[in-house]
């Protein structure tokens, strides 16, 4: 396994370089009245594999060429397990974390897993193969919920799928919040296709 990973390692690809109903997250940003738009994602580690840490990319859609746009700011957002910051509510499992994104619709580019040993870290890409992936948009104003995903690594390979979407999971948010938000509002992932050629770094 750590063979495998250590090989992954060196031949990491990066992907694509070029550039409901209602229901926060700690002392979430007031979304209302901003140009952007307020999302909030639950990550967790699948009970048979607790010892990485994970992360999944997410990337903003061109909607010119179809593809993802640049790595910028307010247009990608890193969903991390064991992170700094993260809330976690009694009753509900993983951790969650908030973001503020410029409007458009977003895709799931990469999942990751960061195993350490001693003083070596093993690191396994989860390449989303084709072009299909899960996607949801975000439009100024809104304050979005898009559940909680469990991520899990599958012989070399990081995983992640959607675990579940409750809207008792979003009112409890809320209530473990310190935020301005009174209500968010379930987004229910689509997948759509994003055409994209990894390349060596």
């Amino acid at each position: 396994m750590r063979r495998l990973l250590a090989l992954l390692a060196t031949l990491v690809l990066a992907q694509c370089a070029s550039a409901s109903g209602d229901a926060g997250s700690q002392n979430p940003p007031a979304a209302a009245s901003a140009p952007t738009g307020y999302v909030v994602i639950g990550v967790a580690e699948s009970a048979a594999n607790m010892q990485p840490e994970y992360l999944m990319l997410w990337r903003k859609v061109d909607p010119v060429t179809g593809g993802f746009a640049p790595l910028n700011g307010p247009t990608s957002f890193e969903a991390h397990t064991n992170a700094n910051g993260s809330l976690r509510v009694r009753g509900v499992p993983g951790e969650f974390e908030h973001f503020q994104l410029e409007p458009g619709v977003y895709a799931l580019d990469s999942v990751f897993a960061i195993l350490h040993d001693q003083r070596v870290n093993y690191f396994a890409q989860g390449v989303v193969t084709g072009p299909e992936r899960p996607s949801f948009e975000v439009q100024a104003g809104d304050s979005l919920y898009l559940g909680s995903w469990e991520l899990n690594l599958d012989e070399a390979a990081a995983t992640a799928r959607l675990w579940r979407l409750e809207a008792d999971d979003a009112r409890a948010l809320i209530n473990a919040s310190n935020g301005p938000h009174t209500a968010l509002t379930l987004r229910q992932t689509e997948t759509i296709s994003v055409p994209c050629t990894p390349h060596r770094i």
